[in-house]
């Protein structure tokens, strides 16, 4: 793409105001949120006023309107280029209790930091802001609901990055001395009593006598033989603000108001109380205002994210059959948003191991199957000036004077062609 020379000086002039500034604004301005650290920045030096510096912004907020959902475990990648300003968030569901292990990759091509965001909708809180480059961080969801993981580099920014979310234990240890969530056989919500109560638990089965082991170190508030629970050890995490309800057990170990760590034995399984018809097991509850689902926060057996290859992609693929879905979610059991027909080009945000995730020209987010999807046909262009648009929206400050005989033309909407050139910039040329 030609550009006036006209624009590089302002680029030029950019990139040393966002380097001198970054060193002196976080000097004077301390935040524990990147994201407001770099805003800080970019007012500061007076780019946040600018039309480049406002399309940051505004790139952050529209990859939240664009998010899509992800299931876990997922590993996804992709790349960020410095002539484009974009930001790339997901939707993760998460039960309040359930942790995830969030590790990302960045590898930039020139010093640029990339900015992670963790946020819990609705409103879209933000909980967590930092830059990575090799970075893992635990995340413990304090409510049922959705939560956003969002990524964008610093203005003019580029480099490849790789994600991986894998779910993880909340609890380092396991109630049960020598099992794990695989031992769990009556879950929370079970019927109880012919549909006249629910099961507020999980029941983990083990030999009688077994070491009923505390996951967190906090203080026991109390150690009873009575009702359905039968002999039971109440213990209060008071990080969380939780209950904890041991219940059924064989023996107790410990006394009332004692002080226990992480890994101390509170009783033996057994099969008191409610219990005594069943095969010895623990009852193990949580209950904050109420109970719980106890069972994402002791979960530890977890598939696993496979590490994906590193590859570049073409930032704009084709439809290489009749018909192509995009979905919702990388997997063929998930909604049909749209139907694309042959040759419709799409532009490549991100990729899984066997999904792309793309926009159609219009804007609209998805995942297409690879296979689905080829590079595109390419139609060199006649020398002529025109104006193209850098959106497609014909809005005069979108717009560029070009010689299209530097373009290729690689597909078409139905007001637009799509043109690129050999930097593979996207522009759009109305086709009337």
């Amino acid at each position: 793409m030609k550009i006036s020379n006209l624009h590089f000086p302002f680029f030029a002039c950019l990139i040393i105001l966002v380097s001198s500034c970054n060193n002196q604004s976080l000097r004077i301005f301390k935040s524990s949120s990147a994201r407001t650290q770099y805003l800080h920045t970019l007012k500061s030096s007076g780019i946040s006023s600018t039309k480049i510096g406002a399309e940051w912004k505004e790139s952050a907020e529209e990859a939240i309107l664009k998010a899509l959902e992800l299931e876990v475990p997922i590993s996804i990648q992709g790349s960020f280029k410095s002539k484009s300003i974009e930001a790339k968030a997901w939707e993760i569901q998460l039960e309040q209790g359930a942790s995830l292990s969030i590790s990302i990759y960045w590898q930039a091509v020139d010093s640029s930091k990339l900015i992670v965001d963790i946020m819990q909708g609705p409103e879209w809180k933000e909980l967590k802001s930092y830059t990575a480059q090799n970075d893992s961080l635990k995340f413990e969801a304090e409510k049922t609901g959705q939560y956003l993981l969002r990524i964008q580099p610093e203005l003019l920014g580029e480099g490849n990055f790789q994600i991986r979310i894998n779910g993880t234990a909340t609890y380092a240890v396991f109630p049960v001395q020598g099992k794990n969530s695989k031992a769990i056989q009556s879950v929370w919500g079970d019927v109880r009593d012919g549909g006249k109560r629910s099961h507020e638990g999980v029941d983990i089965f083990a030999s009688r006598g077994t070491p009923v082991i505390s996951p967190v170190a906090g203080l026991v508030t109390a150690v009873r033989d009575r009702g359905l629970g039968g002999k039971q050890i109440w213990v209060r995490d008071q990080v969380r603000d939780w209950n904890l309800y041991f219940a059924h057990l064989d023996s107790q170990l410990v006394s009332n108001h004692e002080r226990v760590n992480t890994g101390d034995t509170l009783g033996l399984v057994g099969n008191t109380g409610n219990a005594r018809t069943t095969a010895p097991h623990l009852h193990f509850g949580i209950y904050q205002n109420g109970a719980i689902n106890p069972f994402p926060a002791i979960k530890n057996d977890f598939e696993l994210a496979s590490i994906l290859k590193e590859e570049e992609f073409p930032l704009v693929m084709r439809v290489n059959t009749a018909q192509a879905n995009l979905r919702s979610l990388p997997s063929i059991t998930s909604n049909v948003k749209f139907q694309l027909k042959a040759n419709t080009p799409v532009f490549i945000k991100a990729a899984t191991a066997d999904w792309f995730q793309v926009e159609d020209m219009d804007g609209n987010p998805g995942f297409i199957y690879k296979n689905l999807l080829s590079a595109p046909e390419s139609t060199s262009l006649t020398e002529k000036m025109a104006y193209a648009f850098t959106k497609p929206s014909q809005n005069s400050s979108d717009s560029l004077y070009v010689n299209l005989i530097d373009f290729n033309k690689i597909g078409e909407t139905a007001e637009y062609n799509v043109i690129v050139d050999g930097d593979w910039n996207v522009l759009y040329l109305p086709s009337f």
